[in-house]
């Protein structure tokens, strides 16, 4: 009898979904990055085969923790992505200093549209808003 994925994860111990983290497929991985334990959510992002855009689909998955938003900041390669950036700035769970340290990389239209996303937090909205009227001025 073929058991689904998540009645396998059920039965594994943290041992056997960290091993799975790092060497399973894209569908344990999208399962095992919403996991509760922290480790598990860690090893994901550190395993070998995690592509672009999975971290990109991550970076914007609202039903995940600040603690792997925060990991996903954290790792180079990924922040040298552009989408995976501007996907962390316009999620709202990603921490307030993260998305802070993020915006101003963000292109002009992409700017634009974070002062008026309501899901961001009050201050984020409002330092974009800045920056877009002061990248506005200094061009004109």
């Amino acid at each position: 009898q073929r058991e689904t994925l998540m009645q396998r994860l059920a039965h594994m111990n943290v041992v056997q979904r960290l091993t799975l983290a790092l060497k399973g497929g894209r569908s344990e991985r999208l399962a095992l990055i919403r996991d509760p334990n922290k480790l598990v959510q860690r090893s994901v992002l550190q395993s070998p085969r995690l592509t672009d855009s999975e971290v990109e689909g991550f970076a914007s998955m609202s039903n995940l923790s600040g603690e792997v938003l925060r990991g996903i900041s954290n790792i180079r390669v990924f922040m040298k992505n552009y989408t995976v950036a501007k996907n962390l700035v316009n999620n709202p769970k990603t921490p307030l200093d993260v998305s802070l340290h993020l915006f101003p990389r963000l292109t002009a239209s992409d700017l634009l549209k974070l002062t008026t996303n309501k899901n961001v937090p009050e201050t984020l909205r409002s330092s974009a808003t800045k920056l877009h009227r002061k990248r506005k001025s200094g061009v004109g």
